[in-house]
């Protein structure tokens, strides 16, 4: 394809060709069902390939504001970077998932892998009908035109049939683990959500950092189109690795396609005081409030809160759903 412009010309429909923006168009699509932001709260953010990101959530933390600031300013068009293929791109993620799928045998992973390619070809078809219907208005104007209006509905109706061809082939969280795990892992869920909006402030310990904790931030997200109702709880440490908690497993994802599974199973998660963890002498000027630690041995994670109560309900209710799993590997 013709990189230098971004755009070209499209016949949409008889006597009317538009200008398509080449532009990814970013959306919420396969995320999460049309009303569900009313529902769910504030915006999703896409955080560079298609069907992962986090939902904004309310926070008196400027860090975490600017945070959302600096990701949201990537969305805007920028011709450098559309030029340089540094833009979401449905072609270029769905070419690599096919080739990671092809070297994968079995197991959850190859499943995750599969449903993501197939969702990846339902949106890439959707994405596209969106840019077409953002270029008929833009030809329309503020002038209503009942055939321009006709063409943007055929086009919206195509995009709804698209939604439950996305919702059948996506990994549905629900449909994957029993009833008595799935009311865990929703109690855990609820907990984490109350963590994060009580913590106004988390920190990573990062040994290769002059003072060795950076501030992170934990939301609600999705990782590679993998649904469920209240979103996955994602954990960031300071490498620029994501953790996202499924009912048996963590997903240590540094990028869509680079991920492992590790099972909960096999995972210690413990929560302290700090005023018993280790002399406040230890902890820099920065963390001076941090009221307890939680440790993640298996994965070398250790965070800092500056809440202890929503921090110790958390990790109580993840080690309640640990203990209602097989001691199995879904790796």
């Amino acid at each position: 394809m013709n990189r230098i412009l971004p755009f070209e010309y499209r016949r949409v429909a008889e006597r009317v060709t538009v200008r398509l923006s080449r532009h990814f168009h970013y959306s919420d699509f396969g995320v999460r069902d049309t009303g569900d932001m009313r529902h769910y709260g504030r915006r999703y953010i896409c955080c560079g390939t298609p069907g992962t990101g986090f939902v904004e959530h309310e926070s008196e933390s400027h860090t975490y504001h600017d945070y959302v600031r600096r990701l949201l300013a990537d969305q805007q068009p920028d011709y450098w970077r559309y030029l340089w293929d540094r833009e979401p791109s449905y072609e270029r993620e769905l070419k690599q998932a096919n080739a990671l799928l092809r070297t994968l045998v079995s197991g959850r992973k190859r499943e995750l892998v599969e449903c993501y390619t197939n969702a990846l070809t339902v949106g890439r078809l959707e994405e596209e009908l969106q840019r077409l219907i953002k270029g008929v208005k833009r030809k329309m104007g503020r002038h209503h035109n009942k055939y321009y209006v006709s063409i943007i509905s055929h086009y919206k109706r195509k995009a709804e049939q698209l939604a439950r061809d996305m919702a059948s082939v996506e990994f549905h969280v629900e449909d994957h683990y029993p009833p008595e795990v799935l009311v865990a892992y929703r109690e855990m869920v609820d907990a984490f959500s109350k963590m994060v909006l009580r913590c106004r402030r988390i920190w990573h310990h990062n040994s290769t950092k002059r003072d060795n904790f950076v501030q992170v931030f934990f939301d609600l997200g999705i990782f590679d189109f993998i649904r469920y109702d209240g979103f996955l709880p994602v954990m960031r440490d300071s490498y620029g690795v994501d953790y996202y908690l499924l009912p048996d497993a963590v997903i240590v994802a540094r990028g869509s396609l680079d991920f492992d599974l590790v099972p909960i199973r096999t995972m210690t998660m413990v929560c302290q005081e700090t005023a018993i963890a280790e002399p406040t002498d230890l902890l820099s000027s920065r963390v001076g409030d941090a009221a307890c630690m939680a440790l993640i041995p298996e994965l070398n994670l250790t965070f800092y809160f500056n809440h202890a109560h929503v921090v110790v309900d958390f990790v109580h209710k993840f080690n309640m759903l640990k203990a209602l799993l097989p001691n199995t590997e879904n790796d």
